[in-house]
């Protein structure tokens, strides 16, 4: 182009040289800046887990072909360790939702990095974003799970919407990524510890009714023995001080009407120990329902029921026995209920699982919600304190578990969970 403009001037000829190289430096200019944006959007799409971004790999020249070819795998690369890390996280996300036993992990800010459904119907909180929110539940919760140690149990009482849970509360830390982490399980072991409270109770009702009647027996078949004699002196008109006669007799008579009512006494108590086993048969609720509620006609008369039980729920179970406990509930509503002017008794089963009996009557205070079940603990001035324990026991046999909830002057609710 030089030798054009000065040897042998053409000015055309070099304008179009000129031209021609003005638009070709214009040009890889923009290929260069186009580059370099494709370059740029491909980071930024990467930075924000963007994957769709796809280049072309055709009509760029051989080198640019396979350039972008490059991009395009490495974009296929992290769409295949996204994906992967998401099946993980759904992974594990289901296997948590499965487990039965309530989990929380949370940050150091104590923020919520994880929780099941379990905890939630376990705490009765729909939604748990921060550590803080367990405070609405029970203060001490909350402070048993920031103060426990990693590997340390714990073991926190609170009561849930009436109902008495035992948390069994067990924790580990962990760091991911230098972010410390701490998993905490919450876990009610209420029925585990009313099972062996019970196998308990029964090991020592078996020997104390052993060694009541090993002792009551002899003393019942003596005073009989002596009474008998005296009575045979009676008849034969054998002279002996009246006095002492009329004292032996009274006293012979007392020791064994109080040795026969120990005995009976002990029989009672003798029923926690020796339920039978259960013969389990389909029956139809709403029927052992209405069953149970014709033995208490006298007593229905001023009580308004709400009977709410679908005619086709069916169980299996021991019909005898649940009609036991069926008794003993609704027999203690009626009892809670003598007070109340307007009494009402409802009963609710709409499902297999679940049987509600409810009352109106005085209530159960909280303190003593969890000790309803103890054999021989009656909140009644003439209550034996034995059928509720009896109760629950079916329950165990029939692998479910019986719930109380209450409030004082309000009522209670007994929950048979089959």
């Amino acid at each position: 182009m030089v030798y054009y403009l000065l040897a042998e001037p053409r000015y055309l000829r070099s304008f179009y040289i000129l031209l021609f190289l003005l638009i070709a430096f214009i040009e890889l200019l923009w290929y260069v800046e186009k580059t370099n944006r494709d370059f740029k959007a491909f980071l930024l799409a990467l930075l924000q887990n963007d994957f769709t971004t796809r280049f072309s790999e055709k009509g760029k020249g051989k080198s640019f072909n396979e350039f972008y070819a490059v991009l395009n795998q490495i974009t296929d690369k992290f769409e295949a360790i996204s994906s992967e890390k998401q099946a993980q996280h759904i992974y594990l996300e289901s296997l948590v939702e499965h487990v039965k036993v309530g989990i929380i992990s949370y940050d150091e800010n104590e923020k919520i990095q994880l929780v099941n459904q379990a905890t939630k119907d376990l705490l009765g909180i729909p939604q748990i974003i921060s550590l803080k929110t367990i405070e609405r539940v029970d203060e001490d919760l909350l402070n048993a799970i920031r103060d426990i140690k990693p590997g340390e149990n714990k073991l926190v009482k609170l009561v849930v919407e009436n109902e008495l849970l035992q948390l069994n509360v067990h924790a580990s830390e962990f760091k991911l990524q230098n972010k410390f982490f701490k998993l905490v399980s919450l876990q009610n072991i209420k029925n585990a510890l009313d099972e062996n409270e019970m196998a308990a109770w029964q090991k020592l009702i078996r020997v104390l009714t052993h060694e009541i009647m090993n002792s009551v027996t002899p003393i019942t078949s003596l005073t009989g023995t002596l009474k008998n004699m005296v009575d045979k002196k009676r008849r034969e008109e054998v002279q002996l001080d009246p006095g002492a006669v009329e004292k032996l007799w009274m006293g012979l008579d007392a020791v064994e009407n109080r040795s026969h009512g120990l005995q009976s006494f002990t029989e009672s108590y003798r029923r926690l120990t020796k339920i039978p086993t259960p013969v389990f048969e389909t029956i139809n609720v709403s029927e052992r329902v209405n069953r149970i509620l014709e033995l208490f006609k006298n007593e229905t008369q001023n009580v308004n029921i709400v009977k709410s039980v679908s005619e086709d729920v069916r169980l299996l179970a021991d019909p005898d026995l649940i009609d036991q406990v069926l008794i003993n509930l609704i027999k203690n509503a009626f009892e809670a209920m003598a007070s109340n002017p307007a009494p009402q008794l409802s009963i609710t089963c709409v499902h297999k699982n679940l049987l509600s009996i409810s009352d109106n009557g005085t209530g159960i205070e909280e303190d003593k919600l969890d000790q309803v079940f103890i054999p021989f603990f009656t909140t009644k001035k003439e209550g034996s304190g034995i059928g509720l324990a009896l109760s629950q026991q079916i329950m165990h046999l029939h692998k479910g578990k019986i719930d109380v909830s209450s409030k004082k002057n309000i009522g209670t609710t007994f929950s048979l969970r089959f």
